[in-house]
Order: C-alpha cells, then structure tokens, then sequence
C-alpha cells in the first residue's frame, strides 16, 4: 500500500503528483483531508464550512454517483496480497 498527497479538483477528477504512474486501472482509497493548520483559512468557521458544503454537494452530484463502484471483497484480497508481499 502507498499513501500519497493528491488534490481533487472542483471538477471531481483527482490530481495525482507527476511521478505517479501506473501501467493499468487500480483501485485507490480516497480520505478527504482538512485543510493544512497554517493555511491563514484553516481557522474561518465560513471557509470550513463552505468546504463541508462543496464536498457535499460534490458527493450528492449525478456525475459522481456515476463513478464506477469499487468491490469491497477485491479490495480486501488487494490490500492482503500486499501486506503478503
């Protein structure tokens, strides 16, 4: 398992760092962040809010209900094969 910094974009899509490749689709685990204590925003209860609310509503949107799913069994099988390498 690799964790890795990404940013998702207001469009939904996710942008990984330029030296990330991979040769084929691959399931990943997405865990949305705070944002970072010395961002001069991080204490405005309006930005955290307004943050809380485009998350929200980005996860309600049709376009990301559309994502294909991910089956939870495969993951698991994924995540043990690794820890067994």
């Amino acid at each position: 398992m690799l964790t890795i910094r990404a940013t998702l974009e207001p469009n939904g899509h996710v942008r990984l760092p330029a030296s990330v490749h991979c040769e084929k689709p691959m399931p990943i685990l997405v865990t949305f962040l705070d944002e970072p204590e010395d961002s001069p925003s991080s204490s405005d209860n309006l930005t955290e809010t307004g943050n809380v609310a485009a998350t929200l509503k980005l996860l309600h949107s049709p376009e990301f209900r559309q994502l294909p799913k991910s089956d939870a069994e495969e993951i698991e099988q994924r995540i043990q094969s690794l820890r067994e390498e």
